[in-house]
């Protein structure tokens, strides 16, 4: 049974998930009854609980403090005890490292819990942002008041900066690190379409590719058609050796489930 832990994270607010109020799981005063109605049932068997606090969490304490809130709630065989650590995105970025959320979460189970009971963790995105890189291709520079940098990619494959205000890195490929400093942005119809703002890029102009690092938690799955947008390919690299996992979407490939067309 998922539990409210009632545990505010210091993450984006679109990503906390075990503060009062929020949406997930069942809040703390109303578990007691739960748990009675469910011990009562022949039909279901309450195996432990579960709470999830959040994402993109760069600190161990609101963990501990998870562990606590379930364990004033009983005894139980599992507790599953989410994930949420985040990854770094951003050299200003230092989360733990995962032996670290490991080793204070175990802590505060064998303080706070039973000794037998099973623990789950569910650590998705410290596995997998940083192993995707997003390259894209600078199709305009414009220079003004400020120096913007388009390529041809954007919300559409990238909604993490849009939905929540996630920061990201860039560099021009053949020109890494430094540079002046830019913002840069998709090609979708929307101001909020950016993928980083004021990102240092050296001497970019058109025809450039551009590398976005820790791409690989969430990008992919929440790409997107809007404007017309194709997904991207996604291509695994190892050994100094490419292969392509999944093609790029064509035009056909959007038009497939259209019925509307004559003759249908």
């Amino acid at each position: 049974m998922r539990v409210l832990p009632e545990v505010r994270a210091d993450t984006y607010d679109a990503l906390v998930t075990g503060r009062k109020g929020s949406k997930f799981g069942l809040p703390l005063d109303q578990v007691p009854r739960a748990i009675t109605r469910i011990r009562a049932s022949t039909n279901l068997h309450l195996a432990g609980l579960h709470a999830h606090i959040g994402s993109q969490i760069l600190e161990v304490e609101p963990f501990v403090a998870a562990v606590r809130a379930l364990a004033d709630l009983g005894e139980f065989e599992t507790y599953d005890l989410g994930g949420g650590l985040g990854g770094r995105y951003t050299y200003d970025d230092h989360p733990p490292e995962p032996e670290e959320w490991i080793g204070a979460i175990t802590d505060a189970a064998r303080r706070y819990l039973p000794a037998s009971s099973r623990l789950i963790i569910e650590p998705g995105r410290s596995l997998v942002a940083r192993s995707g890189v997003t390259l894209y291709r600078v199709v305009n520079v414009k220079r003004g008041d400020r120096v913007t940098v388009a390529v041809d990619g954007g919300m559409g494959d990238n909604m993490e900066v849009a939905l929540f205000g996630q920061r990201f890195e860039a560099t021009v490929i053949d020109r890494v690190g430094g540079g002046e400093r830019v913002d840069l942005v998709g090609r979708h119809c929307e101001s909020g379409d950016r993928l980083s703002s004021d990102v240092p890029l050296r001497s970019p102009r058109p025809g450039d590719v551009v590398a976005v690092p820790v791409t690989g938690a969430y990008c992919y799955t929440m790409a997107n058609n809007y404007n017309g947008a194709l997904k991207a390919p996604v291509v695994f690299c190892a050994d100094g050796k490419a292969r392509e996992v999944v093609r790029r979407e064509t035009l056909a490939d959007v038009f497939a489930r259209d019925t509307s067309s004559p003759g249908r």
